[in-house]
């Protein structure tokens, strides 16, 4: 079997929705939901059915020969430079294959639901096909350029599903932010593609893995695509696209936000980890990055009133975790992560999406209330997302989490400060998520009457997806075998599990009875001012600077140069004019004078050159 046909039916049913909602648009009529979902959700279980069959074929193997290319042409030849499209198959590319095939069946399937009343089905799941195709590509890309061409393409992808709902000027903003702050960090990665073509003479990934470049170009290599991660994968300083992005169908943000796109950067890192050992400056700042943008997202999250914009937060603060194993060199612990992740956190979007789904489309928290009676499903299923990313055990965040935070103290690379702010975010990461359950589930209802009365669980298309989901949340911790243990590890995991219950303990008795909506800190609430500061700072700021350059450069130096030049030619053109009197005996008289005066001088220089060098 080839590896190509994980990539391969993605792209079929992209095309095959693309060109029948192509031709329905010009016939006026309409596919059904069921008709383009069944479709795209068709191509991605066949995905997902092949990649299972690599992952028997690799257990039980040894890494030696858990090893696939397979080079299907050949993509660019420029001299002596040669590069072929090659699609790579190893445990890592294997294991995110798996996500986004699995999980992204499962989200197709929902959207088969959730979309029924959408005016273009087709367009929408044509959209999502080609996002898997791209992400596809992106972590079974040989080559630098090929991961590069995936990593472009859902870019592209998430700006069509964030502003799909395209007659609404706040969801294409949202998806123009979306798409130039990426485009912001995607810099690096172009960067460090030169630099290692430079040093290297290679753009294969392996071969970049085993050379040996300088410790000073390693630094900077690593430092340039841990940038561009830091698009990627919504952190600081590049993370406040992420909750503008919400602004997309809900299984859009289960898909890309939370369970494959937003995830690409920790594959990188990992891709890359031998050279990022190599660089400790380079992890010490990614283990800042990641720790500080868990902590400061967590802060953000617990004044949110909006429910996907806490579960956005929710998720930066997560990748902040991912990135926090990533810098400490705890790597399978952020692929871990990020597996148990896109468990919960997918769960717990579509479980919005189905509460979204219920009350109209309403998405305040403090509009809802008492909904674990009218979606019961719903109710159970958030629940073990909510148990999961607190990391109570068994579930699988319990795993994946804790042994992240045991490595932020235990490594080589590790300290006090990564361990205590871990801590702290897993104590915020309880309070804001338990605040978000009682609110919606269990708090006293606040629901208008007439949404009330008509609020009903969602159709099995929605909930089967949420059940599997809640059953890989419960069991997904199971998966992975921790390499080595600590002496304080098992005190670190009581600490860190006693820390989330007390913190939820509290957020449940401040939340239960609550009949009211909250004022929360509004500086808080808005990101704590963080888009303001971007908006003045590059918005305005590049309108100011631009005005003082034209003003002073443009105006004051340019177009006065430019008018000193004309009135030069015309003085000289004056002064050459008053000489023109139109008579040839004037002219004659003019042309003696100069060639007196011409000779005069030439006679004078020869006499001084006698009169120095005669003596």
């Amino acid at each position: 079997m080839s590896i190509l046909l994980i990539v391969l039916f993605p792209l079929i049913g992209f095309l095959i929705n693309g060109i029948r909602y192509i031709i329905s648009t010009k016939k006026g009529t309409k596919i059904s939901s069921q008709q383009s979902g069944m479709i795209a959700t068709f191509a991605m279980v066949l995905s997902f059915l092949v990649s299972v069959y690599y992952y028997f074929q690799f257990n039980g193997q040894s890494n030696e020969v858990k090893l696939i290319d397979q080079n299907l042409f050949s993509w660019i030849k420029i001299g002596a430079f040669h590069l072929d499209f090659a699609l790579r198959l190893d445990p890592l590319s294997l294991l995110f294959s798996l996500i986004i095939t699995g999980v992204g069946s499962l989200i197709h399937l929902y959207s088969i639901g959730y979309m029924k009343e959408d005016a273009s089905p087709a367009k929408y799941f044509s959209y999502l096909n080609l996002f898997c195709f791209m992400m596809l590509n992106l972590v079974l890309g040989s080559s630098m350029p090929h991961v590069f061409l995936g990593w472009e393409g859902v870019g592209l992808a998430s700006y069509l599903l964030i502003g799909y709902w395209n007659l609404d000027v706040e969801k294409v903003m949202a998806g123009q932010k979306a798409f130039v702050m990426n485009r912001i960090g995607d810099l690096g990665f172009l960067i460090a593609m030169f630099v290692a073509y430079k040093y290297v003479g290679s753009l294969d990934l392996i071969e970049i893995q085993k050379s040996t470049m300088s410790p000073f170009v390693v630094t900077v290599f690593t430092g340039l695509v841990f940038f561009a991660c830091t698009g990627k994968s919504a952190q600081i300083p590049l993370f406040t696209w992420l909750p503008d992005a919400m602004a997309g169908p809900t299984p859009v943000s289960a898909l890309i936000h939370a369970a494959t796109m937003v995830t690409s950067g920790v594959y990188l890192l990992n891709r890359i980890s031998p050279l990022l050992i190599q660089a400790p400056q380079v992890l010490s700042v990614i283990a800042i990055v990641g720790v500080t943008t868990a902590f400061i997202a967590a802060i953000i999250a617990c004044a949110q009133k909006d429910i996907k914009k806490i579960l956005a937060y929710s998720t930066i603060s997560q990748l902040g975790f991912m990135f926090l194993a990533c810098g400490v060199g705890a790597f399978d612990a952020g692929v871990f992560h990020v597996m148990t992740h896109a468990f919960f956190k997918a769960l717990m979007f579509l479980g919005a999406g189905s509460v979204i789904h219920a009350l109209h489309e309403e998405q305040n928290i403090f509009k809802m209330g008492g909904l674990s009676k009218k979606l019961p499903i719903t109710t159970i299923t958030f629940v073990v997302g909510w148990a999961a990313i607190l990391g109570i055990p068994p579930f699988s965040g319990f795993f994946s989490k804790d042994e992240i935070i045991i490595e932020s103290l235990n490594s080589p690379y590790g300290n006090q400060v990564l361990f205590a702010m871990a801590l702290l975010t897993a104590l915020l990461t309880a309070f804001y998520m338990t605040r978000l359950l009682v609110l919606v589930f269990f708090s006293p209802s606040r629901m208008d009457k007439d949404v009330e009365e008509h609020v009903h669980e969602s159709p099995l298309v929605m909930t089967f997806p949420l059940i599997v989901l809640a059953v890989l949340s419960l069991i997904g911790g199971f998966w992975h075998h921790s390499e080595g243990a600590h002496e304080n590890s098992q005190m670190i995991m009581i600490t860190s599990v006693a820390v989330a219950i007390l913190s939820a303990g509290f957020s449940f008795y401040r939340y239960r009875k609550f009949d009211s909506e909250e004022q929360t800190n509004n500086f808080i609430e808005n990101g704590l001012g963080i888009n303001n500061f971007y908006n003045n700072f590059f918005g305005k700021g590049v309108t100011i600077v631009s005005k003082g350059l034209f003003r002073w450069i443009e105006a004051g130096i340019i177009q006065n140069g430019l008018k000193f030049c004309t009135w030069a030619v015309e003085f000289s053109g004056n002064v050459l004019k008053s000489f023109q009197v139109g008579s040839v005996q004037v002219y004659l008289m003019m042309m003696v004078l100069l060639g007196l005066s011409l000779m005069i001088w030439v006679l004078q220089g020869v006499m001084h050159g006698v009169l120095i060098y005669g003596k």
